[in-house]
C-alpha cells in the first residue's frame, strides 16, 4: 500500500476510535456541574436576544469566562439544535483536535508507531472521557494551545498566534502563558524554531484582546476587577479561595488517570535515578534528547497548577500529551492496546450507568415536574444552574424563607425545617445531596 495512502487511512481509523472514546454517548445525561449550566444558559441568551458580545447567566452579567466557548456552542445549536450533544460537541471536538495535534507533534519527533502508542494511551484516560463530555472550556483551550504549538514546529508562527489568540478568549491569560513557556522548551531541541513574527503577534493581539477591550469599555474597572484580577491573579494567588487543595492534589489527579500504566511508574523512577547520576558528564545528550522538551512541558504545567491555591482537577489536562510520551517510552504496545480494549469496554459501562442514574437524579425529574410551572421559581442555599437553562427562566436566590410569600423553593433536605405551608413535591439525590421541590403559600 502506499506509505502516503497509509497514512490517512491510519488517521482516520483513529479519528473513528477517538470519536466512540471522546463523543459516544455524550447526550446520555443532562448537564451536571455548575459550569456547565451557567455556559449552556448564555448561549440560550445570545440565541434569544441575539446579544452575542455580553455573557449573561440567570439575569446578570457573567464576567467569570470569556466567550469563545459561548460562540462555538453557539455555531453547534444553530447546526444541530440546543441540547446536551450539540454543546458538549465543542469539547468532543476540541478534544479529537488535541489527539491529531498530539499526533502530530509527536511525529516530528519520534516515528508515525511511536505516536500512535501516545495517542492511544491518551484515549484511554477516564479524564478526558469525562472532560470531552462536558461543556466547560479546558477542553477547547487546550485544543487551541496545543494546535498552536504544532503550528510553531511546522514553521507557521502566524497560525500558532493565531490559535493562542482563540486560546486567550477561551479562558484569559493562561491561553499564552503556558503554550508560550512550552514552545521555548522545544527551542532546545529545534534551535531554528522560529517563534517572533510581526503578523503573528499583530493577529494575537487583535483577536485575543478585542472582546476584552470591548467589555472593559462597556463595563470599565468592575470588569477588569472581577475577570483578570479575582478570576485569575486572586484565583491563583489564593486571595480568593473557592477549591483550595493540597499541593499534591494534581499527582493524585494524574495517578488515578493514568492508573492502568502504573507498572510503568517504577522504570520511569528507576531510569530517572540512574540519569541523575550521570547528568553532570552527559548534560548535553539529555538536552538533544527528542523527549526531552516533553519532560519539561509535563513538569512546568504540573508544577505551575500545583502552587496555584486554587485547584481544579481539568486543569491539568494540558499535562497529558507529554505524559503519554513519557508512559509510551516504558510501554510496550501490545500492552498499550489490550488496555485500550479494556477501557473501551469499561466506557460502555460508564455510559450504561450514566443513563440508569439519570433516571434517578434530581435534576431531570424537576425539569419535567417545573416546565409547565408559570409561578416564581427561587432557590435556597443550592444553586442547580443548569435547571434556568432547561426552564428557560431565571431563577432568584431566596435569602430569607421568611420572606416568601408563594412559590416553589429548591433547595437541600437540611433546610427543610425552615419552610412552613409548603408541600414537598419532590426529593431525590443529585450528585451526593439530596434536593428537594417545595410547593409554599407562605411562611409569614
Amino acid at each position: 500500500m502506499n506509505p502516503f495512502l497509509r497514512r490517512y487511512i491510519y488517521l482516520f481509523i483513529l479519528i473513528l476510535i477517538s470519536f466512540y472514546f471522546v463523543i459516544f454517548g455524550n447526550w446520555i445525561i443532562s448537564l451536571t456541574s455548575s459550569d456547565e449550566g451557567k455556559n449552556a444558559f448564555v448561549v440560550l441568551n445570545m440565541l434569544k436576544t441575539k446579544n452575542y458580545l455580553v455573557p449573561y447567566y440567570n439575569c446578570e452579567v457573567r464576567f467569570e469566562k470569556p466567550p469563545m466557548l459561548y460562540w462555538i456552542g453557539l455555531i453547534n445549536s444553530k447546526i444541530f439544535g440546543l441540547n446536551e450533544f450539540s454543546l458538549r460537541l465543542v469539547s468532543g471536538l476540541s478534544a479529537i483536535g488535541v489527539i491529531i495535534f498530539s499526533y502530530l507533534i509527536i511525529k516530528k519527533f519520534f516515528t508515525d508507531s511511536f505516536a500512535l502508542k501516545c495517542i492511544l494511551i491518551l484515549l484511554s484516560f477516564p479524564h478526558i472521557w469525562i472532560e470531552a463530555r462536558s461543556f466547560v472550556p479546558e477542553m477547547l483551550l487546550n485544543f487551541f494551545s496545543v494546535g498552536g504549538i504544532y503550528f510553531f514546529l511546522a514553521n507557521k508562527p502566524f497560525l500558532g498566534w493565531l490559535f493562542w489568540g482563540f486560546g486567550v478568549l477561551t479562558k484569559g491569560p493562561v491561553g499564552i502563558i503556558l503554550p508560550f513557556i512550552v514552545i521555548l522548551f522545544f527551542k532546545f531541541t529545534k534551535r531554528e524554531l522560529k517563534i517572533f513574527d510581526i503578523k503573528g503577534l499583530l493577529i494575537f493581539f487583535l483577536v485575543g484582546s478585542s472582546w476584552y477591550l470591548y467589555m472593559i469599555y462597556k463595563f470599565g474597572y468592575p470588569y477588569f476587577y472581577k475577570f483578570f484580577l479575582k478570576e485569575n491573579i486572586f484565583r491563583y494567588t489564593g486571595k480568593k479561595l473557592t477549591h483550595p487543595y493540597p499541593f499534591y492534589y494534581y499527582f493524585i489527579v494524574l495517578i488515578l488517570t493514568s492508573f492502568f500504566y502504573s507498572p510503568a511508574y517504577y522504570k520511569i523512577f528507576a531510569e530517572l535515578k540512574k540519569n541523575l547520576l550521570n547528568i553532570k558528564n552527559n548534560y548535553q545528550s539529555y538536552i538533544e534528547n527528542p523527549l526531552f522538551p516533553f519532560v519539561l512541558w509535563f513538569l512546568f504545567v504540573l508544577i505551575f497548577y500545583s502552587l496555584s491555591k486554587n485547584k481544579l482537577h481539568h486543569y491539568i489536562l494540558f499535562t497529558y500529551p507529554p505524559l503519554t510520551v513519557i508512559l509510551a517510552k516504558f510501554i510496550s504496545e501490545k500492552y498499550i492496546k489490550r488496555i485500550v480494549f479494556i477501557s473501551g469496554i469499561l466506557l460502555l459501562i460508564l455510559i450504561i450507568g450514566s443513563g440508569y442514574y439519570e433516571k434517578k437524579r434530581f435534576l431531570p425529574k424537576a425539569k419535567n415536574l417545573l416546565k409547565e410551572y408559570k409561578g416564581e421559581i427561587y432557590f435556597y442555599k443550592v444553586e442547580l444552574s443548569a435547571l434556568p437553562f432547561y426552564l428557560n427562566k431565571c431563577i432568584p436566590k431566596l435569602s430569607n424563607p421568611k420572606k416568601l410569600r408563594q412559590g416553589i423553593v429548591i433547595t437541600l433536605k437540611k433546610y427543610e425545617k425552615s419552610f412552613k405551608n409548603c408541600n414537598k413535591l419532590l426529593e431525590a439525590n443529585e450528585f451526593g445531596r439530596k434536593c428537594l421541590i417545595l410547593k409554599c403559600k407562605g411562611n409569614l
